[in-house]
């Protein structure tokens, strides 16, 4: 019923990819991820999926763009809800689960999340980013890691062929085409803003992102801030 799609550039946070998707307590679900650079390790990616269950791996030439990447997952995809996630990011077993809720009671077109929880590596600080924009409809703003959206919107709007700011382009789109776009609650989610120069596409300044976050813990242990961010949310299979 649900098909996640992930691009990654990073041969490193193969796990976390993957660990994410399997850790989802909604079961009909499949995996769909991209390489986008040429340096990846195929063969230890295909390999990896032989492990797990319903995961298809496709290599693309590093110079196809991230959105050109989104779009042909989706085409791959069997399901008719589509879920973007990010390869750096946590995802918690409930976080599927809640999305999906969040679609079908709302009857939105689009979910996703304005207020999220935030953690600073180097800092070492658990926060929220844009407190006060949750169970709304938004226009703008929704983060692009927690995008899920019904496929059938694809026959009117396409991720551009851009690497950057792909995201807010696609929103931009859903929105002259009149689809309806919910921003659900922070929990199950969290950013991970790692502290390794030139890891993020997106390219914010971590001092500006605290200055207007607010904190909710300090703390080295992540396993705490898996149990934080999962504190919300009922399971639904």
């Amino acid at each position: 019923m649900v098909s996640i799609i992930c691009c990654t550039m990073r041969q490193d946070y193969m796990e976390n990819v993957f660990e994410n998707y399997e850790n989802q307590v909604w079961e009909e679900k499949e995996l769909i991820i991209i390489l986008n650079n040429d340096e990846m390790d195929e063969a230890a990616w295909q390999k990896r999926a032989k492990e797990s269950h319903n995961v298809t791996v496709f290599q693309l030439r590093e110079e196809v763009t991230l959105g050109e990447c989104l779009n042909i997952a989706i085409l791959n995809s069997r399901y008719n809800i589509i879920a973007k996630f990010d390869d750096d990011d946590f995802y918690a077993p409930n976080y599927l689960a809640q999305s999906i809720r969040t679609l079908e009671k709302t009857k939105a077109d689009i979910v996703g999340k304005r207020t999220v929880y935030m953690y600073f590596q180097k800092e070492e600080l658990l926060a929220i980013q844009k407190p006060g924009k949750e169970n709304r409809f938004a226009k703008h703003g929704i983060k692009g890691a927690t995008l899920v959206f019904r496929k059938e919107i694809m026959d009117h709007v396409r991720f551009p062929k851009m690497n950057l700011g792909e995201d807010t382009y696609f929103l931009k789109r859903c929105n002259k085409n009149k689809l309806k776009i919910y921003s659900g609650d922070k929990n199950n989610y969290a950013c991970l803003r790692i502290s390794q120069q030139g890891h993020h596409t997106w390219t914010a300044d971590n001092d500006r992102l605290i200055r207007k976050s607010a904190p909710v813990s300090r703390t080295s242990d992540f396993n705490m801030v898996k149990q934080i961010v999962s504190g919300g949310g009922e399971a639904y299979k």
